[in-house]
This record gives C-alpha cells, structure tokens and sequence, in this order.
C-alpha cells in the first residue's frame, strides 16, 4: 500500500466528522431561528450566525432552505428512530407485550417534546410520501415484536398481518387528540396505557 494513502486516512476521517458536527450545529440553528422567526422570516445570514458559521459554509452544506428543511425531517425522523431503537434494546428478550409497551411508550414520549426541531416540523406542509416511509419503519419495528410474540406462543398468529396497522391508528389517533392541546385530554402516559390495554386485549393468548 502506498504510505501516503495510508497517512492520509485518519486525516479524510477526521474531515468528515468535521463536515458532521459543522452540519448538525447548522442544522441545530437552523430549528432554533426558524422555531424564533418563522419559516418564512428566517434568513439564512441568521442561521449561520447562530452556528458560528459563515454563509458560504452554510450554503456549502444546504443548497438552499428547502434542501435544509428537508434535513430538518430526516434528522428528527432518524432521533425518533434511533429513540425507539434504543427503547426496544433491553426488552428485545422479554415478553411481546413488555417490547409493545416500550416501543408505545417510546413514541409518545418522542412526541410530547416541543423543542425547536418539532415546532418546525409543525409549521411544515405534510409530506405523505415521507410520512409512509415513517409509518413503514415504524411498522417494520412492531411486526418484528409480534412475530416473536407468535413464536412464544403469546400473540395470535391469525390477525398478524392486520395488527400493525390497528395498532398504529390507534396510536395516531390518539396523537391527533393530544395535538389539539385540549387541557381536557388525558396526559400522553395515560393514552399510552388505554392503547397498550385495548390492543393487547385482542390480540394476545388467552
């Protein structure tokens, strides 16, 4: 191997982990002063400021304020994801309706926060094409808790292709009341608990 390439290596490593963090501070700007401004009255001058950044940088990164919005979804999508991954690890051994009752959990959780990034997301048009490729992760993740639900025997296997999706309407369901801020609407743990109660209900073996 040339000894130059092989030098060169813990450089392009350091390079792109630079690139990273300079990205993710514009990024955590970016929620910060539109969350502040507006989407519409946000300018980008602004957000770099607040990253500590020049323009040039900014736009070295983000094309344009579509393109950073746009990383704006995909960043809190991936917390999400990443969250409840984490949630599911130390159950991944237990019985399907303790996994059931973290991954729930997990979500409501994630959506009860209010910080910069989902006061952004707020104010964004929905994106159906990006909310099915969500609802498919998120699927992904409770069919592999209900299949090994089925194998132990704890989960009806005749309903397996359908539950996901009665379990995600109701979870969705429930989110759209708490959206409407209604302070006569129970607190998420407890929207939680009744879904995690009803679903199980019919779905596990008697």
């Amino acid at each position: 191997m040339n000894r130059d390439s092989k030098s060169e290596a813990p450089v392009k490593r350091l390079r792109s982990r630079l690139k990273e963090a300079t990205a993710d501070a514009i990024l955590s700007a970016a929620a910060e002063v539109f969350a502040r401004d507006g989407l519409h009255a946000a300018k980008m001058e602004s957000i770099a400021e607040q990253a500590g950044v020049s323009v040039g940088t900014l736009y070295n990164h983000f094309t344009d304020r579509a393109a950073l919005l746009d990383a704006l979804r995909a960043k809190r999508r991936q917390v999400m994801l990443d969250r409840l991954d984490a949630a599911l690890a130390p159950v991944a051994e237990r019985p399907a309706r303790e996994q059931l009752r973290a991954f729930v959990m997990a979500v409501f959780a994630h959506v009860a926060e209010r910080d910069a990034f989902v006061r952004v997301l707020m104010q964004l048009p929905e994106d159906p094409a990006r909310k099915s490729r969500m609802l498919a992760e998120l699927n992904r993740r409770v069919m592999v808790i209900l299949d090994r639900g089925i194998q132990a025997g704890e989960v009806r296997a005749e309903g397996r292709s359908l539950y996901p999706a009665l379990l995600m309407g109701m979870v969705r369901g429930a989110l759209d009341r708490l959206r409407e801020d209604d302070a006569a609407n129970p607190p998420a743990a407890a929207w939680a608990e009744e879904i995690l109660r009803v679903f199980l209900k019919g779905i596990e073996v008697d």
